[in-house]
């Protein structure tokens, strides 16, 4: 397991910064989360990257958020691809399906102990983009499909640049 995340942070951290240099980040903001399986309240960032060059309604966005578990702690670094449906008749609002890789990662002190686990599991969701120019509230939700399946509900303000 620890070979897999290691792997995946390794082409993680080698194929962000060459996505960011082909494309300008167009929204970075933060984002508030409830995880139904821990009962627990988060907070985490965002950024979008726009994959135009592969098509104007894809982009990547990664996010780490980290929970308040009533025991431990519990974090997620998220690598999503989100496609947009741009609604001709409601510009308002921008529906969207992402899907994506978790890494989710919890410790507990034991006594003098640290007992850690880290898993690797797959992102499948979806939600809308409320665009109200200088800002982009977004609501949405998730399953995440690892050891553990669990449901996040969260929502977002973002903020375009450039």
């Amino acid at each position: 397991m620890r070979k897999l995340f290691g792997t995946v942070a390794l082409v993680g951290l080698l194929a962000v910064p060459g996505a960011l240099q082909a494309q300008a980040v167009s929204v970075a903001g933060g984002l508030l989360a409830y995880h139904t399986d821990l009962e627990a309240v988060g907070v985490g960032a965002y950024f979008s990257v726009p994959l135009s060059s592969v098509h104007e309604n894809l982009s990547l966005k990664p996010d780490f958020t980290f929970y308040f578990p009533d025991v431990g702690n519990y974090w997620e670094l998220n690598g999503d691809a989100v496609w947009r449906f741009e609604l001709a008749d409601n510009p308002s609002l921008i529906p969207f399906a992402l899907g994506g890789i978790s890494i989710a990662h919890a410790s507990v002190d034991v006594g003098t102990t640290t007992v850690s686990d880290t898993d690797v599991g797959i992102n499948l969701g979806g939600g809308i983009i409320f665009p109200l120019g200088t800002v982009r509230p977004v609501l949405g939700a998730k399953f995440e499909i690892q050891d553990d399946t669990g449901f996040v509900i969260l929502g977002g303000l973002g903020f375009p640049l450039g």
